[in-house]
């Protein structure tokens, strides 16, 4: 029997009961859900890159110049266009303006012809919510539709688009105007470290998975040692064993890998709705190509494979049926090095940026190191474990305590590889948290505007003084009229020739009241900050401003209007219609926003993307370490079943083996679970502190940290808990056997 495998005998050994069968369901399940969760992530990493192709056409290239309004004519070759971001109840609008003349040759591939003045272009979900809005409110800003944007231009469905025909006049005095010859788009890459921050946050999600597949590939280990040790009994060789090993492996993980290609493309319309980078997917997004999905089932077979031929190998099972669990080799402080080489990788390589020393492939070692530094926490667990199951048997005064470090103390290894799915689950959320942090928005600065206020940035208007208290003129005199608007004043700011000034926006005392402005110093005019629109719910700090500085000969820039309103989002939005609809649009900059919208908008959008693929990446950590726990769990009461059995013959109530149980759970994670969060946020501190050249740190995590521990720690407990039902049934006198 030494040779080949009998067919009977490989059927004997693989399917010869009940138990075998629901081994080998679980092995299949655990290896589908594995390859689902990594075909889903590596279409997503594809849809980020997809949705860069289509949104192209919006990364126009033109020129700038101060005095294009005295020089632009208006060319069938040439259009002038802006980009701006518009905003309705608190939902982003990317509007594209463009101004060109009816005989045009320029078009937007994809679109039937280049909107007039007047008519607009809009995004399916921007026709839905027009079509759900008051004109007044928001349909009557771009003028009339006619037509759809194609999903082709569009980066995910629930995008808010426009594209929009401008006159000429309203564009030409713009800041952000640009003088276009085509308007064909340029494809525009992602930068370097938002692509090295989406590979490490794939990497982070991928290594709970592999975690995952290599515990329930153990599933029932204890039960197929028997089974292995009674074909030796009977005259099987080590070459038999191993082979009915890889043909078991290999089989229940190419049915696993092929039922996880199927389910990754069933629930692809529903992981699509996950939004990433401000904004979901199309379905088709998340498909992944045949050769791909090949390769992963492939890999996955060849890897679970040898990894099972390497674990009964070194069971060494013997022709005398010995099936007794042998004390594994004593981890010992080498186990230290991966993890110390990962993070000196990352600490020498932001020290070095730091410095301005070059370094080459920066990227390149802030991936490597995050990969060392994880591997190598997984790999020092066991030692780890060793040293916390000493001090657990030292100090403990119970028999459960004793028996729980010894069993620990003797095999760290397979102890630690039953919460290792928890322990870097914890290390991630710790990096995902960490990097979280950096789509904080910084603290507020002093001196604030009513959060019910409407602000509009114009160019400068030079014009005297005494003017600053008078009415609007005619261009706004139509939006104060709009039903639920209080009162429209306008910021001043100096020409540069009153110092006394600098730095602040003048507004007089009776347009402040109106606005509901607090606080407000006495006098006739004071200064507004230049930093008001980072104050969102700031403390008012207004300076005085000497009446005599403001009515006297200087001549002051009428830069900002302000609209108040009586804070209802229905005032708010036939406001900003009005704004956009008014004479106002030559000399307008972008478009109008409340303190919190403007700031929303200036803020950095990437750092916002960073924190939504870092509460994703929380998720779907925390959900793959739970099930892996939940299964690691079960099986290691199944796999000690004889061992627990015994003790209960000799007396030991049920309810001390489960406290053996919950010891040998907890030690592990407490010996490795601060060390998790505390290498986490270090592991965050330094690749961004290294890719942003120090611009970028953590700050304390956001209430989300702690709700996703107190899940992780309820999530150990529970899968603690489902062990209780399989001891007590594992243990029972007429399930113990002697062989």
């Amino acid at each position: 029997m030494s040779g080949a495998v009998n067919p009977a005998i490989l059927r004997l050994a693989l399917l010869g009961s009940r138990g075998s069968w629901r081994r080998l369901v679980g092995i299949a399940a655990g290896v589908m859900l594995g390859v689902t969760l990594f075909l889903l992530l590596w279409g997503a990493y594809q849809g980020l890159a997809a949705r860069d192709t289509r949104t192209s056409w919006m990364n126009l290239n033109g020129s700038y110049s101060d005095d294009l309004a005295a020089s632009f004519e208006p060319s069938d070759s040439q259009a002038l266009v802006t980009q701006e971001s518009d905003s309705y109840r608190g939902r982003s609008i990317t509007l594209m303006n463009i101004a060109a003349p009816p005989t045009t040759s320029l078009n937007i591939d994809g679109l039937q012809s280049t909107p007039r003045s007047g008519e607009y272009y809009a995004s399916p979900a921007l026709r839905s919510l027009v079509a759900s809005a008051p004109a007044d409110a928001l349909g009557d800003r771009y003028g009339k539709m006619i037509g759809v944007i194609p999903n082709a231009l569009l980066a995910s469905p629930d995008s808010l688009t426009a594209v929009a025909g401008r006159p000429a006049g309203t564009l030409v005095e713009r800041s952000n105007v640009m003088l276009v010859n085509d308007l064909d788009g340029r494809a525009y890459p992602l930068s370097g470290n938002y692509q090295t921050v989406t590979v490490i946050g794939g990497i982070a999600v991928l290594l709970p998975v592999l975690l995952l597949v290599s515990i329930v590939t153990q599933l029932g280990a204890a039960q197929r040692r028997e089974r292995f040790a009674t074909l030796r009994l009977i005259g099987a060789g080590p070459r038999v064993v191993t082979t009915i090993t890889a043909w078991e492996t290999a089989a229940t993980s190419l049915i696993g890998g092929v039922a996880g290609v199927v389910l990754a493309w069933l629930l692809r319309p529903l992981a699509a709705l996950v939004n990433v980078n401000q904004g979901t997917f199309f379905a088709s997004d998340l498909t992944v190509s045949v050769p791909i999905s090949v390769t992963v089932v492939l890999a996955t077979v060849v890897a679970s494979t040898l990894t099972a031929i390497f674990r009964i190998r070194s069971t060494q099972i013997g022709p005398l049926g010995a099936t007794r669990q042998i004390a594994e080799r004593r981890p010992t402080w080498v186990r230290l090095v991966p993890l110390s080489a990962g993070m000196g990788t990352l600490l020498s390589t932001t020290l070095g940026v730091l410095l301005g020393v070059p370094i080459p492939m920066v990227s390149m070692l802030m991936i490597g190191g995050f990969v060392l530094t994880a591997l190598g926490l997984i790999v020092a667990g066991p030692y780890l474990t060793l040293f916390a199951s000493r001090v657990m048997a030292r100090f403990s005064r119970s028999a459960e305590g004793v028996i729980a470090a010894n069993r620990i103390r003797r095999t760290p290894a397979a102890t630690f590889r039953a919460v290792s799915g928890l322990v870097i689950a914890v290390f991630m959320v710790s990096v995902f948290a960490g990097a979280a942090t950096t789509g904080t928005p910084p603290a507020a600065v002093a001196g604030s505007v009513p959060s019910s206020t409407l602000i509009q940035n114009i160019t400068g208007e030079l014009g005297p003084a005494q003017k600053l208290d008078n009415d609007m003129d005619a261009a706004l005199a139509t939006v104060e009229r709009v039903p639920g608007v209080t009162k429209v004043a306008t910021l001043f700011t100096t020409d540069g020739s009153d110092r006394s000034l600098d730095g602040m926006f003048v507004l007089s005392a009776g347009s402040a009241q109106a606005l509901g402005f607090d606080n407000l110093p006495s006098g006739e005019f004071f200064g507004l900050p230049y930093g008001y629109t980072s104050a969102v719910d700031g403390p008012a700090a207004y300076e005085p401003v000497l009446a005599d500085t403001v009515t006297g000969e200087s001549l002051l820039f009428a830069s900002v209007v302000l609209v108040g309103t009586d804070g209802t989002m229905a005032a708010l939005e036939r406001a900003r219609t009005a704004l956009t609809l008014s004479s106002l649009g030559p000399i307008a900059q972008g478009t109008s926003g409340t303190v919190a919208e403007l700031h929303a908008a200036g803020f950095d959008k990437m750092a916002a993307s960073y924190a939504g693929l870092a509460y994703l990446g929380i998720g779907v950590a925390t959900f793959i370490a739970a099930f892996s726990l939940a299964i690691s769990a079960v099986a290691a009461v199944l796999d000690r079943k004889r061992v627990l059995g015994l003790l209960r013959l000799l007396g030991m109530p049920v309810s001390s083996l489960r406290r053996i149980v919950s010891y040998e759970a907890a030690v592990p994670l407490l010996a490795v679970v601060a060390l998790s969060i505390g290498l986490g946020f270090a592991v965050a501190q330094l690749i961004l502190v290294g890719l942003t050249n120090g611009t970028r740190t953590i700050g304390w995590p956001d209430p989300l940290f702690l709700v996703a521990l107190v899940a992780s720690a309820a999530l150990a407990a529970a899968a603690v808990v489902t062990t209780f039902g399989a001891i007590r049934r594992n243990t029972e006198v007429t399930s113990t056997r002697f062989e």
